[in-house]
């Protein structure tokens, strides 16, 4: 009797860990996927730097353009754009220093 539940033990762990390692194995080729996704999404995607340069050059060509209250209220926006991509920036190189990381460690 101890023996066929010794045996049966033993039948049980194996099978629990081929289980474990075949959801394992699903997990990482899932997220391999999905990272590379990712990383050609956001390669394709990510256009911050020509975007602050163009501001740059708008930015000069409405404070030739415009008098007053006019060109502070057009600046004091482009600033705030350019602030906003900077964050936008930052965020994608979190994102895709997190996916180079995690790509990496599978």
């Amino acid at each position: 009797m101890k023996e066929t539940n010794i045996a049966d033990w033993w039948e049980n762990y194996l099978e629990t860990k081929r289980q474990e390692n075949e959801l394992k194995n699903r997990i990482k080729s899932d997220l391999e996927a999905k990272a590379e996704f990712y990383k050609q999404y956001l390669a394709r995607c990510y256009k911050v730097q020509p975007l602050s340069e163009k501001h740059r050059d708008i930015i000069g060509k409405l404070e030739h353009n415009f008098d007053g209250k006019a060109n502070q209220a057009l600046i004091r926006r482009f600033e705030k754009n350019q602030s906003d991509l900077t964050e936008i920036n930052n965020l994608y190189m979190d994102i895709y220093e997190n996916i180079k990381l995690k790509s990496w460690f599978w």
